[in-house]
């Protein structure tokens, strides 16, 4: 059972992840510009955080899966 529950977190990351990088344009107008992300990342940072949190949620749930 423990190891359906893993498989399930990780097709959910995957696809979560997977999303979050292919839609960062239509999320950034959703929820608007993110002040910090833009100082610290640069311009366009806040597409580029959506794009480094789909990546985090991917190895996150891969790691969890596999680990």
């Amino acid at each position: 059972m423990a190891i359906l529950m893993r498989l399930l977190v990780a097709v959910v990351g995957l696809v979560g992840g997977s999303l979050l990088l292919t839609h960062s344009y239509q999320l950034t107008h959703l929820f608007g510009y993110n002040s910090l992300a833009e100082r610290y990342l640069g311009n366009g940072g806040t597409y580029s955080m959506w794009k480094l949190i789909g990546v985090l949620s991917i190895l996150g749930s891969l790691w969890y899966a596999f680990h």
